[in-house]
């Protein structure tokens, strides 16, 4: 696919609108709410309720004020943009909706425009835009740099947004929750297990970590293996103790004679464990 393929696909939402042979906005038509279906390029996953509840509020009283965008299919029209306009209408219980056709069904043009217009919105959550930036690669093969000219956005942004996507599943959905940051995803994305990362992201919860602080405990962390002859007590107490310091822990020999490292990244993990030595 060339560049030239795509060219001017970053202009927003007024590049999606058709025009006229004279130059003007084609007008809205009124299309059955039944007739329409999401685009199965719709990047975001949710739509959080009591915000379309006030859209659909709105749309009560006034009214969809900005038209959809669609195009037909062979069973109806599918959405190009406008779903949440289009889930609050039916929430509030409307049987049609003014909407704007293209009838250049066939372009990819248009399909990658709607993906883009869906990644320029701000309500996203970091793991809705990564999964969207990797269609734009893996669907309409453009790479890294092409997708940040179209989103305005560097290339480095894109392609750690789209690291995002290597992380675990209960990472990517701590992000998506905002529980915790794309950043502090970032970090636990280093660690190569899901076992690790599953642990790191316990870690960052429970001791409420900065994102700098969660990639000095990445880098400090190593999956612990057993040793040679070490039992399953052993391993078992290293797991208890590492759950009650929250830091990662190493124990070399046996349960009779032996060695426990505590490992640390900050003097405020230092601090935290030695008073809980001490009040132990």
């Amino acid at each position: 696919m060339t560049q030239s393929r795509f060219r001017g696909l970053g202009r927003g939402l007024e590049a999606l609108i058709p025009m006229s042979r004279d130059g003007g906005a084609m007008v809205p038509q009124m299309i059955a709410i039944d007739q329409i279906r999401p685009s199965h390029m719709q990047v975001r996953a949710r739509f959080d309720a009591e915000p379309l509840g006030e859209l659909a509020e709105s749309i009560r009283l006034h009214g969809v004020l900005q038209p959809l965008l669609v195009r037909r299919h062979l069973d109806g029209y599918e959405l190009i943009a406008g779903e949440r306009r289009w889930r609050a209408a039916r929430i509030a219980g409307l049987t049609s909706v003014p909407a704007v056709v293209r009838t250049d069904t066939g372009s990819d043009e248009q399909l990658v425009l709607g993906l883009i217009e869906n990644l320029q919105r701000s309500d996203l959550d970091p793991i809705e835009a990564a999964r969207g930036l990797h269609r734009l690669t893996e669907e309409f093969g453009l790479t890294h740099d092409e997708v940040a000219q179209r989103i305005g956005k560097h290339r480095v942004s894109v392609t750690q947004s789209m690291r995002l996507l290597s992380a675990c599943p209960a990472v990517q959905s701590a992000v998506s929750a905002g529980a915790i940051t794309a950043g502090h995803a970032r970090a636990l994305v280093a660690l190569d297990s899901v076992t690790s990362q599953e642990h790191g992201l316990k870690v960052v919860l429970a001791r409420r970590l900065s994102v700098r602080q969660t990639e000095n405990w990445v880098r400090a962390y190593r999956p612990r293996r057993a040793a040679r002859g070490e039992s399953t007590e052993l391993r078992a107490l290293a797991a208890d103790i590492e759950k009650t310091l929250g830091l990662p822990v190493r124990m070399m020999g046996t349960a009779n004679r032996g060695r426990l490292q505590i490992l640390y990244s900050s003097r405020e993990e230092l601090e935290r464990v030695c008073a809980k030595l001490v009040t132990t």
